[in-house]
């Protein structure tokens, strides 16, 4: 009996919900009807009222969330297509919901619940349409992301404070090679877009300055790239008077205290679209920025252009490595001159824009590598400098009330995947009135005979910065017309940390009884064979007396007191000789150039430690 009733009581209450179901269907029937007219509201009206007939009537909970899709409303759409996924589990038709909320829960780094809701889309999807791309893409960025929050980078970002941080609004903030002077973008109450300088004074940065009035206007200037040593600064401007577009990159050069009027870069590089976002190289030669320029591979791409015989050559897109069909944007070369950070939506990552770093080989550029969590997260990442010795990272973050500067130090993970280089700056000056100098610099890799840099010391400062990575031997090569050339070594094969140097070079006027170390001249111990990384400096020395035939030279060689007297009077006479055969060679005249050896008699540092006697292993020259 207890049976037979509850059989009847299910019948009767089936019977009941039958009956209300064809009601709401009619609820229905008329809401759609009326959403094919345009009539929203009266669609939203009956849909409802299907709903009051039936609450578990999915189709209608779907309707009505298409329709807030449609109006923009978020939080209307999620509520009504989680209700349809409810109570209409599994449903392929409900693709749009499944996608929808998927979507809105990887934008906001909800990963493991975007995962299956995104992979039910995609499972129910018409093949090759661009629905399956996108849904792809974001399940590659939910497993990206997954797998990255596993792997947890050691970050923590700490804001730069009031001093730094004075406006509403400051962001792109970049650093010469000393990390001594910071600039940035800032942006006032009523839009006006500036560029401020800040130093660091006692480990405290100053009061962000107005970096100049030649450059700051009332159109909008923003968004710079500095050269190491900080007196090559391009620029974004937006609408100004000589601009091919929108927004076009501008270039000033700084000389003593003050910085030129800007130039317009010119038709190479700037266009009628967006240009935007530069990066220069540490001597100013070479540079990266972004634009929505055509010929590209998607949206906003990157681009760069070299600096040759004082001409800007055409731009050239950065390839489709690099670039995707969306927005590939901010890009920074760091100090070491190959690795190219930069920020994309178009790569897998965790969401929205994040930062990616790829290195730079022969012109091609290695598969970008995202920067891993919790660098980046779910929301956008654009820009981002790391300083030359790779330790700290600026960038600037939007809390939604206000954009601000971030400092951080950089994760080792992070730091092991990028060469870090060193600096050597300082000021030169005539040898007697101390008058400071412009003299052009040369930074070569004895080891390849590559020419890493060229610059020159301010006319009016004598300040030069000079940037070094790590692995190899270098030799700086000082000149200046009507004065003897000088020579610097560094040695960072085996170096392994970083440090920058101050080294101030004295110029000696070309005259007689000046003695001249030639300080890139190398032998093997105890030998007189010139190694290969002594003919960059020879070829020099060569110049010089060829543009100045009269001169006659005594090249003398000297060593340190380990050993026999006899032995290292032989020693530095044989090396001597070497580098005279040398110049003789290569075409001087034999009556020009002599070879005196001198052993150890001649000290110009005492022998009580090793980098004292490498001071008296020297050759040097001077004009007899």
């Amino acid at each position: 009996m207890n049976k037979l009733f509850s059989l009847l009581l299910i019948m009767c209450v089936s019977g009941a919900l039958q009956a209300q179901d064809t009601k709401a269907k009619e609820f229905y029937d008329k809401g759609v009807k009326s959403f094919v007219a345009r009539k929203s509201d009266d669609a939203t009206e009956n849909l409802l009222k299907a709903i009051e007939k039936d609450s578990t009537y999915a189709d209608a909970y779907f309707k009505l969330g298409q329709m807030s899709e449609t109006a923009r409303n978020e939080a209307s759409a999620i509520k009504y297509y989680s209700k349809a996924i409810k109570f209409k589990p599994e449903e392929p038709t409900y693709r749009q919901a499944y996608t929808y909320i998927g979507t809105r829960a990887l934008r906001n780094g909800d990963y493991q619940t975007a995962k299956p809701l995104l992979g039910f889309a995609l499972k129910n999807s018409p093949p090759n349409s661009m629905i399956v791309k996108q849904l792809t893409k974001q399940l590659e960025n939910c497993n990206f992301a997954i797998e990255a929050q596993k792997k947890k980078l050691n970050f923590d970002a700490s804001d730069m404070g009031e001093v730094i941080n004075f406006k509403n609004n400051q962001y792109f903030p970049v650093l010469t090679a000393d990390n001594e002077t910071l600039i940035f973008t800032a942006r006032s109450e009523e839009g006006d877009e500036n560029l401020f300088s800040a130093q660091l004074v006692d480990g405290k940065w100053t009061k962000p300055k107005s970096i100049s009035s030649n450059i700051n206007t009332p159109a909008n200037e923003g968004t710079c790239s500095i050269s190491a040593d900080g007196r090559t600064l391009v620029f974004t401007s937006c609408d100004a008077k000589d601009s091919f577009g929108s927004c076009d990159l501008y270039i000033s050069r700084k000389v003593g205290n003050e910085w030129s009027a800007p130039e317009n870069l010119g038709a190479s590089i700037n266009t009628r679209e967006w240009e935007s976002q530069p990066s220069l190289s540490n001597d100013g030669h070479v540079l990266y920025f972004s634009s929505k320029r055509q010929g590209g591979f998607g949206e906003k791409d990157l681009w760069i252009s070299e600096l040759k015989n004082n001409v800007w050559s055409p731009a050239i897109n950065l390839g489709n490595t690099i670039n995707t069909p969306k927005d590939d944007i901010s890009p920074f070369i760091h100090a070491n001159g190959h690795t190219l950070f930069f920020a994309s939506d178009g790569h897998t990552g965790l969401g929205g824009f994040d930062l990616y770093m790829t290195e730079q080989k022969l012109y091609t550029f290695s598969k970008p590598e995202n920067l891993g969590y919790p660098i980046n997260t779910h929301e956008d990442q654009v820009a981002l400098f790391i300083t030359s010795d790779g330790k700290k990272g600026y960038y600037s973050f939007d809390t939604k009330q206000a954009i601000r500067l971030y400092q951080f130090d950089i994760p080792q993970e992070l730091s092991n995947r990028f060469s870090r280089v060193n600096y050597v700056k300082g000021i030169v000056q005539e040898a007697k009135s101390k008058k400071n100098l412009s003299a052009d610099i040369e930074l070569i890799d004895l080891k390849t005979g590559v020419t890493i840099e060229r610059l020159k010391s301010d006319a009016m400062t004598g300040e030069y910065t000079a940037v070094l990575p790590n692995g190899s031997h270098f030799g700086l090569f000082i000149s200046k017309k009507d004065y003897f050339n000088r020579s610097l070594s560094f040695d960072f094969s085996e170096k392994n940390d970083v440090n920058g140097k101050v080294v101030n070079i004295i110029l000696e006027p070309i005259k007689m009884d000046i003695d001249i170390v030639l300080h890139n001249i190398f032998f093997d111990s105890g030998k007189a064979d010139l190694k290969p990384e002594s003919f960059f400096e020879l070829d020099k020395l060569k110049l010089l007396l060829e543009i100045n035939p009269k001169i006659k030279v005594e090249i003398s060689g000297h060593t340190d007191n380990v050993g026999k007297d006899t032995d290292n009077l032989s020693l530095s006479q044989k090396r001597a000789e070497a580098v005279v055969n040398y110049l003789i060679g290569k075409g001087v005249s034999a009556t020009n150039v002599k070879a005196v050896g001198y052993g150890e008699t001649r000290p110009i540092a005492g022998n009580d430690t090793e980098e004292n006697r490498q001071f008296n292993r020297r050759i040097e020259m001077k004009i007899l």
